[in-house]
């Protein structure tokens, strides 16, 4: 795990020579995308929760920016943005019944318009018709882009989702 978490501060370095959009800005202060980072964390928890609303799915959907992209470094797979998609599909899961959801921030680093995560998430949910409790308990590693707004233009989720 150690060795993974190298290579992904080595590869936000190595990012951030890279000439790209999001770079490409006054860069963000470390104090900002700290903030940032932490209101991520707050509204990904906030709307995981057992009496969570579609104002709490609205104030994730905020921190996104028009044209988010959303990667699954893992899997190779990702998602162009559809804002009013994902906002259906997040009020859909509101369907779910959660017991409990907690996620802490582990670690935080940042970069220029870069923040990573580590993040430890533990909770408790039984998915919309079925019948079966899911148990989750584990630690990711999430980085953020942001654009020249100041919203997530990339999110990239590496390691078991």
């Amino acid at each position: 795990m150690k060795t993974r978490w190298i290579w992904l501060v080595k590869m936000v370095w190595l990012f951030s020579l890279l000439p790209n959009t999001s770079f490409a800005l006054d860069s963000l202060t470390d104090a900002q995308l700290k903030q940032k980072g932490q209101a991520f964390v707050a509204a990904k928890e906030a709307r995981q929760q057992p009496n969570s609303t579609i104002e709490d799915v609205e104030r994730y959907i905020d921190l996104l920016s028009d044209n988010f992209i959303d990667e699954y470094v893992q899997y190779q797979v990702t998602f162009a943005a559809d804002k009013a998609k994902l906002k259906a599909r997040l009020i859909e899961k509101l369907k779910d019944e959660v017991l409990e959801h907690q996620v802490q921030i582990l670690q935080m680093m940042t970069g220029p318009n870069v923040v990573m995560l580590k993040i430890a998430e533990k909770g408790k949910l039984k998915p919309a018709g079925q019948y079966r409790v899911i148990k989750i308990d584990r630690v990711s590693v999430i980085s953020l882009e942001f654009d020249k707004q100041g919203l997530i233009s990339h999110i990239r989720r590496h390691g078991k989702q």
